[in-house]
């Protein structure tokens, strides 16, 4: 099995525009190795037991947002969905007096579902010893959406990690998938959203970033087109369906930070 079948990846393309090379090309499908289906019976795929299923969660208070990025440590990273969101994000927040802590970068074809094939947990903890950031940005879920055989599981997963990356005076930015046009991933990222959503309600360190909306046309469909702040039409998505062009990254990295910055959201 696929992790997504039909794929979802990037490319050195991508990587090398940064380094002030030339551009060879938006991010690009990537298989990744063959599996069998994770959650299926409760054990993950190196045959060790899942983790119990989590209660529904309760919702609490939301923290205070930033009255300041002076200062501030940013670090952002996820699946390939994510590259175009830290892009927009590195550029920003100097502007603002934060400091990006390190060079923009992805994990391609990786989720929380597959920890063999990355392992998440491990990178983050090596990370955040590297780095301590105090705003961390998070951007998955893609490659797991059509693997998730048990919510309770994936939930369980999704908020260790956010309990993971707990530090005091941190704020985690979780930012949910936006919609999709590939119908198979437009019919489960609500569910991985769902997810996600509900697990920062419980975490008052943890910012939930809801995309689909701001990824949406005005009847809810997929666009591959938006006006953005002036008026003006730009192309926001890969012609794949599922990446961002570098367009629809400073859409949803202008929403991360009005979330950072907007009181009692």
């Amino acid at each position: 099995m696929l992790l997504l079948a039909g794929g979802l990846g990037g490319s050195a393309g991508i990587l090398a525009s940064l380094a002030g090379r030339p551009e060879a090309e938006a991010p690009t499908a990537a298989l990744a190795p063959s599996v069998a289906p994770l959650f299926a019976v409760g054990l993950a795929a190196d045959g060790t037991p899942e983790p119990p299923p989590t209660p529904t969660p309760t919702p609490t208070p939301l923290p205070a947002r930033l009255a300041s990025a002076a200062g501030l440590r940013l670090w952002s990273d996820g699946d390939s969905t994510s590259y175009f969101v830290t892009v927009a994000l590195f550029q920003e927040w100097p502007a603002l007096g934060g400091l990006p802590v390190r060079a923009p970068a992805y994990q391609l074809s990786t989720g929380l579902v597959r920890q063999d094939f990355f392992d998440w947990p491990a990178y983050l903890a090596s990370e955040m010893e590297r780095y301590d950031p105090d705003v961390v940005v998070l951007m998955l879920g893609a490659n797991d959406a059509n693997q998730i055989r048990s919510a309770d599981a994936y939930a369980a997963r999704v908020g260790a990690v956010m309990d993971q990356l707990q530090r005091p005076g941190r704020i985690v930015v979780w930012v949910g998938q936006p919609n999709m046009g590939r119908p198979d991933l437009a019919a489960t990222i609500p569910r991985v959203n769902a997810i996600f959503q509900a697990q920062a309600a419980v975490r008052p360190w943890v910012l939930w970033v809801d995309t689909w909306a701001l990824t949406s046309g005005p009847d809810g469909s997929y666009a591959a087109a938006l006006p953005n702040e002036d008026g003006t039409w730009e192309v926001v998505r890969a012609d794949d369906g599922i990446h961002l062009t570098p367009a629809g990254g400073r859409r949803i990295a202008r929403a991360i930070v009005a979330a950072l910055f907007e009181p009692g959201r």
